[in-house]
């Protein structure tokens, strides 16, 4: 339960003094080559390096909100990793040389946490021969990833992910390469300056990426479940609007996809958390966790939300004074945690049966038929929802199948 003594938003009380971000700058070794230190609380990680392709060579956006997702250089960077990146400078460019001064340049950083092995992504499909003749002659580099190059299996000798474009055939899988295609025209969907940057493709292309580099480098590794219950207890028991921000990356986001409410990016979250949310819930707010299932950059969360709607809860109700009605809620969150910090929350649930509850909805509404107007119970159910949700002999199945629902005779 919420503490009711933390009601408003105070700006000079120590719970709201602004809280450090990771900010580690980018060291610029040459005009092609730079070095990015982890962008994590943590702040150390294993190596990698990034090959990425000349802007000339890319269809960049030039219309349009641009999205949120960042760059390689700083994703990999908030994931934990201590990158360095080559932007290859001419057709007849090699791997050769900049390998070599890039793992060397990584060994000199006190960040990097594993000295003994590296890895490859390579976002430019043009410089994948050059890259893989130079990492299969390297046994420090022990994984390589490629964005839209379908290498041959018997020319591999390092594991190796392939991410191509559907156009492509892949090469056939082998013990130590796997292929996924996606729905996109462009090898290059994965970077969000591009035109055809597809945002789902680019997020399942991005979590392979990160399983198979921690399976062959050892990490980075977080606890996801500790993360996500800090932030949770900063929302709902500490209600601190500086410190809940604290625990995301630089440029986070919130959807509370059925009223679309949230925020965009750290002002707009930062805004939304302050005037809509912390201190906009009921002070006898609970949430019972139904189940939790952790993956490797996502934690689920299945849970009952009740509370007494006796204030305006702008981002459940916007709009819709005070109600006094209880409400029970099932409810999902999916949240994307990117290294020990959270990227974005999507949460779910059905806002029929909170109309329902609310008294706003009402149970049968007036349905034409060629016969006349006629009498439609409408299926959405009350509280019984998340009673069933807790325990699934606290209910009936089925029942919305019976003459009582749907079009009445009378």
């Amino acid at each position: 339960m919420v503490p009711p003594s933390v009601m408003y938003y105070d700006s000079n009380s120590p719970n709201e003094q602004p809280v450090s971000l990771p900010s580690a700058r980018p060291i610029f070794l040459s005009e092609t080559v730079v070095l990015q230190p982890p962008l994590t609380r943590r702040g150390t990680g294993p190596g990698i390096i990034l090959v990425l392709p000349h802007t000339e060579d890319l269809n960049l956006r030039s219309k349009g909100t641009p999205p949120l997702d960042p760059e390689p250089v700083q994703k990999w960077a908030e994931e934990g990793f201590v990158v360095a990146a080559i932007t290859p400078d001419s057709p007849d460019w090699s791997f050769e040389q900049p390998r070599t001064r890039c793992i060397d340049a990584l060994l000199g950083l006190k960040e990097l946490d594993t000295r003994e092995k590296f890895a490859v992504i390579v976002y430019e499909p043009k410089a994948a021969p050059s890259v893989m003749a130079a990492v299969f002659a390297d046994p420090r580099i022990v994984a390589l990833v490629l964005h839209g190059y379908p290498p041959s299996a018997g020319s591999i000798s390092t594991p190796t992910l392939v991410h191509l474009p559907a156009e492509s055939k892949p090469g056939a899988a082998s013990s130590i390469m796997s292929s996924h295609t996606y729905p996109c025209t462009s090898p290059h969907f994965i970077l969000p300056q591009v035109a055809e940057y597809d945002p789902g493709s680019a997020a399942v292309a991005h979590s392979r990426s990160l399983v198979f580099l921690r399976k062959w480098l050892g990490g980075p590794t977080f606890d996801l479940e500790a993360i996500w219950d800090e932030h949770t207890y900063f929302e709902f028991a500490e209600r601190s609007v500086a410190k809940t921000m604290g625990t995301m990356v630089a440029e986070p986001y919130v959807n509370h996809v059925p009223t679309m409410t949230g925020g965009v990016g750290r002002e707009n979250l930062t805004a939304f958390y302050r005037d809509h949310f912390i201190f906009s819930n009921p002070s006898d707010l609970e949430m019972q966790t139904i189940s939790r299932t952790v993956g490797p950059d996502r934690v689920v969360d299945e849970f009952i939300l009740s509370l007494t709607h006796d204030k305006a809860v702008d981002w459940l109700l916007p709009g819709v004074p005070p109600t006094g009605k209880k409400l029970t809620i099932p409810m999902l969150a999916v949240v994307n945690i990117r290294g020990d910090r959270l990227y974005n929350e999507h949460i779910w649930w059905d806002q029929a049966t909170v109309l329902r509850q609310a008294g706003i909805l009402p149970t049968y509404m007036p349905y034409p038929t060629p016969e006349g107007n006629r009498s439609l119970r409408l299926p959405v159910a009350g509280a019984e929802c998340a009673a069933m949700l807790v325990d699934e002999a606290n209910g009936t199945s089925n029942a919305m199948f019976g003459d009582d629902w749907g079009l009445q005779t009378a």
